[in-house]
């Protein structure tokens, strides 16, 4: 990825592919959580599978579409699972409506090293995603896969590569920072809140204790927050 694009995009890759049977693929890795990520990756797999030419009104020959979201964070908090998998599904009894749209999500925080299996292929490469920096654990990944011996290859190649080195590191520092001002402006918003909450709260005669308990906020702050609406 081009220097001038480091801070453009939370993300890391964004992968279109076709597969040999005609499936249409988008793969993305995001670092950051993202607000709709659900949505957002509906919406692009919706699209590509709308944006297919249709031959002579045959729907039949349309490509499924097949979203993979590989994320370095939670996002799929009602499961415990690391890998989900979503498709139309009736509610009730759930009958599958069709197979023409799927969306994968992979959290690797949730698979854990003593948790993994090394005979599974898809935990492999997990494994290698999360500790691309440990040595020896890309040994062993590379002597049971050949394919992730080609990666770990690739990846040496690139961190051995002076300007592709530094590109990462300003990429990084781009997406810490960037992240860093979310959980501030996060913080802040919720700051605001607790003391709007605490106005309230004291106009309407409830002790500085019980608000500083109800809303977080140090009592000592609480009790300048009441003297400041009784001037």
């Amino acid at each position: 990825m081009e220097q001038e694009y480091v801070k453009d995009s939370y993300g890391i890759l964004d992968i279109k592919v076709q597969l040999s049977a005609g499936e249409l693929v988008d793969v993305e890795m995001q670092i950051g959580d993202r607000a709709d990520m659900e949505r957002r990756s509906t919406f692009y797999i919706c699209r590509m599978f709308g944006d297919q030419k249709i031959i002579k009104g045959k729907y039949k020959d349309l490509k499924r579409a097949i979203g993979i979201n590989i994320l370095n964070f939670v996002r799929i908090k009602d499961s415990k699972r690391y890998h989900t998998t979503f498709r139309l599904q009736e509610l009730e009894e759930h009958i599958e409506l069709t197979d023409a749209i799927e969306i994968h999500f992979i959290e690797l925080p949730k698979l854990k090293e003593e948790m993994a299996n090394h005979e599974n292929p898809l935990d492999r490469w997990v494994m290698f995603l999360k500790g691309w920096d440990d040595m020896k654990l890309l040994e062993r990944l590379s002597e049971e896969d050949p394919a992730i011996a080609q990666a770990r290859q690739a990846l040496e190649e690139m961190a051995a590569d002076p300007r592709a080195k530094e590109i990462y590191e300003q990429r990084l520092k781009a997406i810490m920072d960037k992240n860093s001002d979310l959980y501030e402006a996060e913080l802040k918003g919720e700051t605001e809140k607790a003391y709007n909450v605490a106005r309230v709260a004291l106009l309407e005669g409830i002790g500085t204790a019980i608000v500083s308990k109800i809303t977080g906020l140090p009592l000592e702050t609480v009790q300048k927050l009441q003297a400041e609406l009784l001037n």
